[in-house]
């Protein structure tokens, strides 16, 4: 779910990915995308309302209806967009073998590795953090905020 209205809620949807139909409820009813394709969808611009978009591991595309089309990332990466600058989410990537973040336009830095889940999020109030959880051992590490052990090993981690 995101917030497709710029109303103040988010919004029931869905993504097949076998035809790139998008279906936001009572929004629209939209094609964009195929069945390779991860959805990203996101407040890009920093107006309060998500564009529906797509990443392409195989290619590395950023595809963001009305925002941006680029490459930025490839097969290895896991999409990290967040608002990790406070004026909307940037297009960003975890590469779990090496813990490295790339967020497009912003920064680049290592924080994590093999295995761990990248889980950023809103947890300062302020702008997203970049953050992991590591499944083997339960421990939470939000980048510059602190590090928990909370749950059990193979739990899924759940964030804003």
């Amino acid at each position: 779910p995101a917030e497709y209205t710029g109303m103040g809620k988010a919004m029931i949807a869905i993504y097949r990915g076998n035809n790139g139909l998008w279906a936001v409820k009572g929004v629209t009813r939209t094609y964009f995308g195929g069945p390779s394709d991860l959805v990203v969808p996101n407040d890009y611009s920093g107006n309060g309302t998500a564009a529906i978009g797509i990443f392409r591991p195989s290619s590395g595309l950023w595809a963001i209806r009305g925002v941006t089309r680029c490459y930025f990332g490839g097969d290895e990466d896991i999409p990290v967009s967040h608002n990790y600058s406070g004026e909307g989410a940037s297009l960003g990537i975890f590469r779990s073998a090496s813990g490295l973040w790339a967020i497009r336009n912003y920064s680049r830095f290592y924080f994590g590795g093999q295995g761990d889940i990248a889980i950023p999020g809103n947890y300062t109030a302020g702008p997203s953090s970049p953050a992991i959880f590591r499944q083997s051992s339960a421990l939470w590490a939000i980048k510059g905020v602190s590090r928990i052990y909370f749950g059990s090993m193979g739990d899924i981690p759940l964030s804003n």
